[in-house]
């Protein structure tokens, strides 16, 4: 397995076990960010994402770290993949990684070309086709 990193990109990914770290927030921050896993299923949590030619890594940044609970590292080997598909998201787009127990969701500047370069290198001989949500209303 060859693990140099191929690109790396700043994002939020969308962890569902996430929670707000009540040693540090204020209560009404705790509040507030309680309300928002339960009417979302999870929270936005920054760091950065690292493509390898076999897998997808997140690694939350240190300040999310400390602010948020049950947060850590995720690996996704290509393997896992299914498939990649790019949905609209306020200011940043949103890449999901389809696996088939689980989807990893992260919202970036650039998800368009990313869900093309991860495409790319997922599965390579068996080729996944990136899928935008537009893309697949109008065909």
């Amino acid at each position: 397995m060859n693990r140099s990193v191929i690109l790396t990109k700043l994002c939020n990914a969308f962890v569902p076990s996430a929670e707000g770290n009540r040693s540090i927030l204020p209560v009404a921050a705790t509040g507030a960010v309680e309300r928002y896993k339960r009417k979302h299923g999870g929270l936005w949590v920054g760091g950065k994402v690292f493509v390898t030619e076999d897998q997808i890594e997140f690694v939350p940044n240190g300040m999310n770290v400390a602010l948020h609970a049950n947060v850590g590292r995720l690996l996704i080997p290509f393997e896992w993949v299914r498939s990649i598909e790019w949905q609209f998201g306020l200011l940043t787009g949103i890449v999901v990684v389809k696996c088939e127990d689980f989807d990893f969701r992260f919202r970036c500047f650039g998800a368009k070309r990313l869900v093309r370069q991860l495409a790319a290198f997922a599965r390579p001989n068996k080729p996944l086709q990136p899928i935008a949500r537009e893309d697949a209303r109008s065909g």
